[in-house]
């Protein structure tokens, strides 16, 4: 690389600008930072001390080391570019925006997204003891993949004689039925509240005393029936006989929903041809045949997730390195009143003394990457859009409220990897915008009849995944919370009282 003059800067028209990051880190080391006006719950000051704060290269030793970071690469920069058509296909015809994006690489260890799928089947953190094998992402995967096939399979054979079209026809005709009944349900459902109404009012209305009987608990009649001698406790009586026919007939109701649900076809009920039904949708897509194949759905979406996790296994048996991450921390002190309590003989409780108590809680970040992540800037007449996708990784994250202890007995989360994504620029834009009050608010705008296929063809959905995780020592396996979808959106800021 070289320096640029103002005559070579000047010919330069739109490439955008790029940047990276090599060879630094930062260390807080003794010196002090502090946090305060901030308040607990009871309009207390909570002061909230830094003790220390550090961004180090991968293999830090939470932050021991000082080994130097890395954030990009010349051939791999951050870039801050004005893009349109096909280098950001999403945005309408005609729009520019600003992009921001991360490093972007080719190679699967350093796609976040094969790397971080990976990562989730391999379990375990690569490189500790017992976690040298590559393939145990490729084993576990394929189990995965060889039971979706197995319930399909099973589907197949159990509607062979009929046909999913076939299948299909017969569930829309009995659901006829079904919508019918649930309407009336709803209708009953509607008559019982308005009984109920009625006999509320007329107990209210009722005397205390009919002149040969009192009056009974609600939803009970007076011992007269119907030849009371006011007209208040008839009135009331009365109210009693129609909610406990409206009972009846919304029980009789129910009754034949259930029986609606019950039919029978091709030796199955309705709810499990239906069920059926929609698991195989889920696991081949819509049939369009009577004896469909599964080109689309998730197993599919398995078979191309195996082709990735196999393609990062095999990269790494092969010799294959990731781009060192950074290691990121903060340990802090919290000081806040704290009031002791006690009980005494008579089970009172009694408040004690107010001291001041100290709070330790730690956060480490180890080998974290933002590889492929982008945020898209535009305006136009409904303000300031954009859509944003986060592709987080980090070899781990420990959280503590100990200081002198181990992981024991910290949070400690494997394999962490974040795929979030907010907006669509077509259709579900992310908005921000500046209320009158001066609050921030950030909003999607809700799918709509008219959108909603292409909504949910086209906007991307999230997956957050951890490989393991340990809480004070007990290993809670895997956590994964996949194909998540925002449909609706609506965020603000608020201004605490101080």
């Amino acid at each position: 690389m070289e320096a640029l003059d103002d005559r070579e800067l000047g010919e330069v028209s739109g490439a955008g600008v790029g940047f990276f990051l090599d060879d630094f880190f930062y260390d807080q080391g003794s010196a002090s930072a502090q946090v305060s006006g901030l308040k607990d719950s009871q309009g207390n000051a909570l002061t909230i001390d830094l003790e220390r704060a550090y961004i180090k290269g991968d293999g830090s030793q939470r932050g021991a080391l000082d080994t130097p970071a890395q954030v990009g690469t010349p051939l791999h920069p951050f870039t801050l570019k004005v893009v349109s058509g096909a280098a950001a296909p999403t945005l309408p015809s005609g729009t520019q925006a600003l992009q921001l994006t991360t490093p972007t690489w080719d190679d699967p260890l350093n796609d976040t997204h094969q790397y971080g799928l990976w990562s989730f089947y391999q379990g375990c953190l690569y490189g500790e003891a017992g976690c040298t094998d590559p393939t145990l992402a490729q084993g576990a995967i394929d189990t995965e993949l060889g039971g979706l096939e197995t319930t399909r399979d099973a589907l197949l054979a159990r509607y062979q004689s009929v046909g999913f079209l076939t299948l299909k026809s017969g569930i829309d005709q009995d659901m006829l039925v079904v919508e019918q009944r649930r309407a009336q349900v709803a209708t009953e459902t509607a008559d019982v509240q308005g009984a109920y109404g009625t006999m509320e009012t007329r107990y209210a209305a009722a005397p205390a005393w009919d002149g040969l009987y009192r009056k009974p608990a609600f939803g009970e009649k007076y011992g007269c029936g119907n030849v009371c001698l006011t007209s208040a406790a008839r009135a009331y009586n009365t109210s009693v006989d129609s909610y406990q026919t409206q009972l009846d007939e919304l029980a009789a109701a129910q009754k034949a929903l259930g029986e609606a649900w019950s039919a029978e076809r091709d030796g199955y009920s309705l709810n499990q041809r239906a069920t059926d039904y929609d698991e195989f949708s889920s696991l081949c897509g819509v049939p369009t045949a009577e004896s469909p194949t599964c080109v689309v759905g998730r197993i599919q979406k398995t078979k191309d997730n195996r082709t990735s996790v196999v393609l990062v296994a095999t990269t790494l048996q092969n010799g294959g390195t990731r781009f060192k991450g950074l290691d990121v921390g903060v340990e802090a002190t919290f000081s806040l009143p704290s009031t002791a309590y006690s009980v005494d003989g008579n089970g009172n409780i009694i408040k004690g003394a107010t001291t001041t108590r100290s709070d330790f809680f730690s956060i480490n970040l180890e080998g974290f990457t933002l590889n492929g992540a982008y945020l898209h800037l535009w305006g136009d007449s409904a303000g300031l859009q954009g859509e944003a996708s986060l592709q987080m990784y980090a070899d781990k994250l420990v959280i503590g409220g100990c200081r002198n202890c181990t992981d024991a007995n910290r949070a400690v989360a494997k394999n962490l990897y974040f795929d979030i994504n907010l907006g669509q620029a077509s259709l579900q834009p992310l908005s921000f915008s500046v209320l009158s009050d001066g609050e921030l608010r950030l909003s999607l705008p809700s799918v709509t009849w008219s959108n909603h296929q292409a909504f949910y063809q086209q906007v991307p959905k999230s997956n957050i995944s951890i490989g393991n995780l340990n809480l004070g020592g007990v290993d809670l396996g895997s956590q994964v919370v996949r194909g998540m979808r925002v449909d609706y959106l609506e965020m603000r800021t608020v201004n605490l009282p101080r």
